[in-house]
């Protein structure tokens, strides 16, 4: 019996550095490729970010986005986004979708619909956005700060049908 404890604490010695190499390689793959694949349009993004769903266990990836600067205030506006799937990831391998949103910004907007007493920081204010690529319609609601450089928020995707969160940072 401790001979085949021992046997199996000398493999795990070996076993946890090849599995780390792997997990580092993989992850220096998907960063070569995706910085090396991002089209020209999106190099110079005023914002970057991260999505991750709730509905596909591990499935996430990086966001880039186009938004006017300043903020139009109160009125529908055009926005563009690029979403990266990870080499790893099982839908969309290594791909970019490129998305049309028309948003709303409403500043000063509670998150709540109205039924909050906290008072809201200057400057910030709420979000929304709609997408449809292909069959695929997404809505993304998000909260923005007061300093407007940090956005937080979630989406919800019909075709295929999904939910989950993103944010985003001004650059």
């Amino acid at each position: 019996m401790r001979e085949k404890l021992r046997r199996w604490s000398k493999r795990s010695l070996w076993i946890l550095p090849i599995v780390l190499a792997l997990y580092l390689t993989v992850m220096g793959v998907d960063f070569a490729w995706y910085r090396s694949h991002v089209p020209v349009r999106f190099r110079d993004s005023n914002w970057k970010g991260h999505w991750q769903t709730h509905r596909f266990l591990g499935l996430r990836g990086r966001l880039l986005a186009l938004l006017p600067d300043p903020l139009p205030e109160g009125v529908d506006f055009k926005a563009e986004a690029l979403v990266y799937y990870p080499v790893y990831s099982v839908w969309r391998t290594g791909q970019f979708v490129r998305m049309d949103f028309t948003g709303h910004f409403r500043p000063e907007t509670p998150s709540s619909g109205g039924q909050t007493t906290n008072a809201i920081p200057s400057g910030s204010g709420m979000m929304k956005f709609k997408a449809i690529v292909g069959n695929q319609v997404v809505e993304y609601a998000a909260l923005l700060d007061d300093s407007r450089t940090s956005v937080v928020g979630g989406y919800l995707s019909r075709a295929p049908d999904d939910f989950g969160h993103f944010t985003l940072t001004r650059h």
